[in-house]
């Protein structure tokens, strides 16, 4: 599963490459980042997430993530974060999405053109009707980045491993969706 490289102006998505595991590790262990994604001081993804996403990476076989590359002014590409799909309901015809940039990239909107770029193709070409996310309730730059994106708040839920944790469901319908340009 591909997506072609869909650009809009110098971001584009692509499937991950072998040389990308360097960047996912740096993200991966951004302790800032961890804690905005995941809710929780010191975390990070498990070993065996990591492992099997390598593997996956390997075979070339990376269902649902895609590698958000900037080019230079030279045209080389340049790894700036990660978007995925998972949990699709084909009979319902909806999927769930996250995003992650690294920091140094954070207030370019290419968060905003990545998103829309992976919306297009989850409505236009996987046919589905609509896409959620769940993010932590206090994160308010990626509330604001995904209302930006015609995201709006359908839920909250309580994290069952820390009661004091609430996350904001947010969705999107394909009917409200518009590709945008920041």
């Amino acid at each position: 599963m591909a997506v072609s490289c869909q650009s809009l102006g110098k971001v584009y998505l692509r499937p991950p490459k072998m040389a990308d595991l360097v960047y996912y590790q740096k993200w991966w262990q951004e302790p800032l980042s961890n804690y905005l994604d995941l809710g929780r001081q010191n975390s990070k993804p498990s070993s065996k997430a990591v492992a099997d996403f390598k593997k996956q990476v390997k075979t070339r076989y990376v269902p649902g993530w895609f590698t958000i590359v900037m080019w230079d002014d030279f045209f080389k590409e340049i790894p700036v974060g990660y978007i995925r799909y998972r949990q699709v309901e084909w009979k319902k015809r909806r999927t769930e999405i996250a995003i992650r940039l690294g920091r140094d990239h954070w207030g370019k909107e290419i968060g905003q053109v990545a998103i829309g770029e992976l919306l297009a193709y989850l409505f236009f070409e996987k046919g589905l009707e609509e896409a959620w996310l769940k993010v932590a309730s206090f994160n308010q730059r990626a509330i604001r980045l995904y209302e930006k994106c015609g995201f709006i708040e359908t839920g909250k839920m309580m994290d069952s491993e820390y009661p004091e944790l609430t996350w904001k469901i947010m969705s999107i319908h394909k009917t409200k969706f518009a590709r945008l340009s920041p």
